[in-house]
């Protein structure tokens, strides 16, 4: 249940949905790689499909956009409100407050069009087999990096929805997600994968520190970025070290 209950908020792939509350989801967090490697394999297969009948710019463009869609925008939606919150406050209370503002500000759509292009441009120009590769295993490191932003930082709110969600990811759920990921990056992504599952998490914990110290702490929008910018990340060192 907990696996389906991951999948079902994190994509919007047809699955048994339930009821759940943020604790619900956040005891769910455990799953949240393994959800990532079934969105991975629908990203890698599509790209596969696509780079036969298409120039791998227009192949990596319709992918990334079907990474969005598959997605519902969740994470891109968290990078865009936590940039226009530390790009347009000049305050932790006025941050929070531009962030929990559902309107897209300058500093968000710059975030959100940044990543789509830099998701693009490194698909195109990676070789072909380490592409699949680096879509398969991004899904599964970004969502394995939320899980240490959740599990190692306090909530900016204490009580709101995103600090419910902190609260219910446990050590079993992070050595979980852990176990999880190093398997599929081992088994996956070579020397790369490997190399990767130390980079991601220190990534992750880089990242969250300097929004902490911005905000005071971390919110939902926050384990959106993290998320983003680890996939980003995946990407980037695929294309490097390929």
């Amino acid at each position: 249940m907990d696996f389906l209950r991951a999948l079902g908020f994190l994509t919007i792939l047809p699955c048994p949905r339930y009821e759940s509350t943020p604790e619900d989801l956040g005891r769910s967090s455990g799953w949240f790689p393994l959800a990532g490697a079934l969105l991975g394999v629908l990203l890698a297969a599509a790209h596969a499909g696509l780079a036969l009948l298409l120039p791998p710019l227009a192949a990596a463009s319709f992918a990334a956009v079907l990474w969005a869609f598959l997605t519902r925008g969740l994470h891109l939606d968290g990078l865009a409100d936590t940039f226009d919150g530390i790009g347009g406050g000049y305050c932790r209370k006025s941050r929070l407050a531009i962030m929990k503002d559902s309107r897209l500000g300058t500093f968000g759509g710059i975030a959100v069009a940044s990543a789509l292009l830099m998701k693009v441009s490194l698909l195109a120009g990676t070789e072909r087999t380490a592409a699949l590769q680096a879509l398969f295993l991004a899904p599964v490191l970004g969502r394995w990096a939320i899980l240490f932003a959740m599990r190692f930082f306090p909530s900016a709110r204490p009580g709101g929805m995103g600090d419910l969600f902190r609260k219910g990811c446990t050590n079993r759920c992070l050595y979980t997600g852990t176990a999880a990921a190093v398997l599929l990056a081992a088994a996956s992504g070579g020397m790369t994968g490997i190399m990767l599952l130390p980079l991601v998490p220190l990534f992750a914990l880089l990242f969250s520190r300097w929004l902490a110290s911005l905000l005071g702490g971390l919110t939902g929008d926050s384990y959106g970025a993290v998320c983003e910018l680890s996939e980003i990340l995946s990407l980037c060192l695929f294309t490097v070290l390929r």
